[in-house]
């Protein structure tokens, strides 16, 4: 192998990736819109969104691949770890559901922006917000995963494991799950619909807080330095509230 095809494989392997994994979401929010009776194939705000957020996590992965390549190599693991890494299974079927939520959820935000008006559509500055909160969240998860290796998809026994208290996990234990919440409220806030931000985050912050309650038992379970780690760093999820 050139070692031009050796620089170009971790930039290969970046966008491929991150097309893999927002391409689903992407096709389902665009063909919806084009789909639903009053929509359009052309939605502004729709692909704004996709460009914006496929942006950061092409940008993100590119960076884990060419300078922390264990680290990314651990986010492509699948949200169902194998028999051996013994996942709980409550874990694997929440994070099952939350894939299945997320889709039907994508719809519903289109659904309610083009039929539903179930609430009054956000003004332009609350959509401006919105989009920050998202940009935001977006980029926790490769700040997360740059910082800790050991932060698969999924809860699973991973040996050599440490705490990690560095970067964003100064500030809060879980910051992947503050992202996605991030982007949970954010997202359809800029899309235009209060109704898919307010059924986002409640849903998703009370699967969150379960997954939590199973992560953080499997890591006092493990890591006796876990607890020592939790009384420096108190916030769970939201930084000085939760």
């Amino acid at each position: 192998m050139s070692a031009s095809e050796t620089a170009a494989s971790p930039i290969g392997e970046a966008v491929r990736y991150a097309l893999l994994g927002q391409a689903p979401g992407a096709i389902l929010l665009l063909a919806t819109a084009g789909l639903v009776p009053g929509g359009t194939w052309l939605w502004f705000r729709g692909l704004a969104f996709i460009v914006v957020f496929a942006g950061i996590s092409a940008a993100g992965n590119l960076a884990l691949a060419l300078w922390r390549p264990a680290h990314f190599r651990v986010r492509q693991q699948s949200v169902v770890a194998p028999r051996e890494k013994r996942q709980p299974v409550l874990d694997a079927i929440g994070s099952a559901g939350l894939i299945a939520f997320g889709m039907g959820w994508l719809v519903f935000i289109v659904l309610d922006v083009f039929r539903l008006h179930l609430l009054p559509a956000p003004s332009l500055w609350v959509s401006v917000v919105g989009v920050v909160a998202a940009m935001l969240g977006a980029a926790l998860t490769p700040l997360a995963v740059w910082e800790n290796r050991f932060a698969t998809p999924n809860v699973q026994e991973q040996s050599g494991q440490v705490i990690v208290e560095t970067g964003v996990y100064r500030w809060v234990r879980h910051p992947l799950y503050l992202g996605n919440l991030l982007l949970s409220a954010g997202a359809p806030l800029w899309l235009g619909s209060y109704a898919g931000a307010l059924i986002g985050v409640g849903v998703l912050l009370v699967m969150t807080v379960g997954r939590i309650v199973i992560e953080e038992r499997d890591l006092r379970a493990r890591l006796p330095a876990y607890e020592d780690s939790a009384s420096r760093v108190r916030a769970r999820l939201i930084p000085f509230v939760l």
